[in-house]
This record gives C-alpha cells, sequence and structure tokens, in this order.
C-alpha cells in the first residue's frame, strides 16, 4: 500500500508506539505480529493483517491520531485474501473492491449524509461509509474535520 498522507492541522505530541498497538488491539482489528516505529509524525506499520480490508482500516485508526501526519503501510496480507487474475473469486471477498476504495478527508460542517450524496449521488448511502469505518467510527453523526474516511465504491 506504500505511505498514505493525513497532513492536516494536528498539533501537540503524537501518542507512542504502544498507545497505537494498543488502541489497535482494544479496536478488535485483526492483525498478527503487529509493529508500529514512529519518526517525525510518520507511523510506519509491520504485521499480517488478515486481508486487505483490515490493513486499510488500521492504516485509518493510525492515521486519524493527533500527531500522525502519514502512515507507512508495510503490513502483508495472506497470498490466499489477494484477488486472483487468473481465476474471478466464487465467494464475496473482503478485498474484492479495496483497490477502489477511495481516502476521504472530512471538511468543516460536512456529514456523511453529505458525502455520501456528493461521491455516491444519494445521502440515504450514508450507512455504506459508516459500516466501511467500523470500529473506528461508533456514530454516524461524530466525524470531524481532518479526519480521513474510507469510502467503499457501490
Amino acid at each position: 500500500m506504500g505511505i498514505i498522507d493525513f497532513v492536516k492541522d494536528k498539533l501537540g505530541i503524537g501518542p507512542d508506539a504502544d498507545s497505537i498497538k494498543a488502541d489497535i488491539a482494544k479496536l478488535g482489528l485483526n492483525v498478527q505480529n503487529f509493529n508500529v516505529v514512529l519518526a517525525d509524525g510518520i507511523a510506519t506499520l509491520t504485521g499480517l493483517a488478515v486481508n486487505r480490508a483490515e490493513a486499510s482500516k488500521i492504516v485509518m485508526a493510525v492515521g486519524n491520531k493527533d500527531g500522525i501526519t502519514k502512515v507507512d503501510n508495510q503490513m502483508r496480507v495472506p497470498l490466499s485474501s489477494l484477488p486472483s487474475t487468473v481465476t474471478p473469486p466464487t465467494t464475496p471477498d473482503a478485498d474484492a473492491d479495496e483497490e477502489a476504495v477511495v481516502f476521504y478527508p472530512v471538511e468543516k460542517g460536512e456529514t456523511l449524509s453529505g458525502i455520501a450524496k456528493r461521491l455516491y449521488g444519494d445521502p440515504n448511502k450514508y450507512m455504506k461509509i459508516f459500516e466501511a469505518n467500523k470500529p473506528m467510527l461508533t456514530d454516524p453523526d461524530k466525524i470531524y474535520p481532518g479526519q480521513v474516511l474510507r469510502v467503499p465504491p457501490l
């Protein structure tokens, strides 16, 4: 995945690696041997995520922390979770649409329904964005400016 930019107005001292690891565990995100190295606001993540969708959620959770301006995602995913170019998948896969996911920075005054209307053309599709950002989001009405959200394709 590489480096994801989370540049926004973040002030203060950022979290330490141990608190980030504890937060990821608390969120219940599935990653083995998870490690975080912090340097100058850049968090480098390593470990084995269950799939690309889960790795993307981990990147969002870390990148939305105060003091983190970029995330260098060096996490791996099992080869069995990568889409095959020879045989189409026969069952729904958490990775299937991950290439089409958009990382959307929330601006002042925006709501999930407004973002859904802008990106999907239908404000009632806001729950799709909310579900894609669980467990980082616990309430569809609680988003904040500068936060970066995963917006999956319809």
